[in-house]
């Protein structure tokens, strides 16, 4: 994850996924899905899933990708809808590799 200012510089290009972590990898907006939704990385049964594992699951409403190590309140689920969100115009390319 790393604090210094390289890895604040840094972000992933996603091709297929499969080498870009979807919590601790910096690849989609300026934060970590893991420190903009801490709430919900705390929960989540699979923390080190890659980006091609959890669109494979599904990411829609009920989808495999969303696993949780409890029930989710209410307010936590908006917080699924607002990650969800960022997701909408997210695509991932078979045979591409994450850059």
């Amino acid at each position: 994850m790393g604090d210094g200012w390289f890895s604040h510089s840094v972000t992933r290009r996603v091709g297929d996924g499969a080498d870009t972590l979807f919590w601790t990898h910096r690849w989609i907006g300026g934060l970590l899905l893991c420190v903009r939704f801490l709430g919900l990385f705390d929960l989540a049964e699979n923390k080190t899933a890659t980006v091609a594992d959890m669109f494979s699951l599904g990411l829609r409403h009920g989808g495999d990708g969303w696993r949780w190590l409890r029930r989710l309140w209410a307010w936590e689920e908006d917080l699924v809808e607002e990650c969800r969100a960022l997701l909408f115009d997210v695509s991932v390319f078979a045979n591409v590799s994450d850059r």
